[in-house]
């Protein structure tokens, strides 16, 4: 998931001051214990929130409880901080939003995320690179609520903002391969690799395609690599029950000659 590098940005004001307030302190305080003891933000920014800390105190607790993995918790909280933020007319509301929304696709509730996302991208603050973050999740949701043609948009919406971004390819050509559009999903494929050179998924999603393309060659080779990137990966499971669906590898031509 995206939600944690795109948490870090928020201890940062979007405009720079010259000596930072005792809340924006307090902020980046709390955020940095976040990342050392999420539990002990939790309990830190709620009593700064019962005290009066408004958006920052939420937006720190919500930090906190997705990084302790409790997303169901966390996305009411990054919601609340996020419309807060807005309502003080603060810049960093489109990323609480954003937040909110990536959150809400880790705790399965596409239609929340789906929401929070068009709220962030509505604001129009975020740069390229976040709004791009931002449309790759808008994807996920819409795949999981069966919107396929939006999905492709915000994906296609996602490799123009940020043409580098490895897992706007790699998602695009596993949503291409599902439409059965195999041409396009090997040209996103093929861009993803160089981005993403040593990432199992791409390895996996690679032998996928051969697959689907009639190439069982092709296929155990991706799969094979998968394995060897990570071994103890999920994607390394996954490649493993395919080559075992497959069945043993055919004999080689120098094979079949020597025998």
């Amino acid at each position: 998931m995206l939600l944690l590098p795109l948490l870090l940005q928020t201890a940062t004001p979007a405009a720079a001051q010259p000596l930072p307030t005792l809340a924006e302190v307090q902020f980046t305080e709390c955020l940095d214990l976040a990342r050392k003891d999420p539990a002990s933000a939790v309990t830190e920014a709620s009593l700064w929130a019962q005290q009066g800390g408004g958006f920052l105190a939420r937006a720190c607790q919500g930090f906190a409880l997705a990084s302790d993995f409790k997303f169901d918790l966390a996305t009411p909280v990054l919601r609340e901080a996020a419309q807060g933020a807005q309502d003080k007319r603060d810049p960093r509301a489109a990323r609480f939003w954003a937040q909110a929304g990536n959150s809400a696709i880790a705790d399965g509730k596409p239609d929340i995320a789906l929401d929070a996302l068009d709220k962030a991208l509505a604001l129009a603050t975020l740069d390229n690179k976040e709004r791009a973050d931002s449309e790759i999740d808008r994807a996920r949701a819409l795949v999981a609520l069966d919107r396929m043609a939006d999905a492709e948009k915000s994906l296609g919406t996602a490799r123009q903002l940020s043409p580098e971004n490895g897992t706007a390819w790699l998602l695009s050509a596993t949503l291409a391969r599902r439409l059965e559009k195999l041409p396009d999903a090997l040209t996103y494929i093929q861009t993803a690799a160089p981005l993403l050179p040593r990432d199992p998924a791409v390895a996996l999603e690679a032998g996928n395609i051969a697959m689907a393309a009639g190439d069982e060659a092709a296929a155990r080779k991706q799969w094979e690599q998968t394995i060897a990137i990570a071994p103890a990966s999920r994607q390394a499971n996954t490649a493993q029950a395919q080559l075992a669906a497959l069945g043993a590898s055919p004999p080689s031509p120098a094979d079949a000659q020597s025998r």
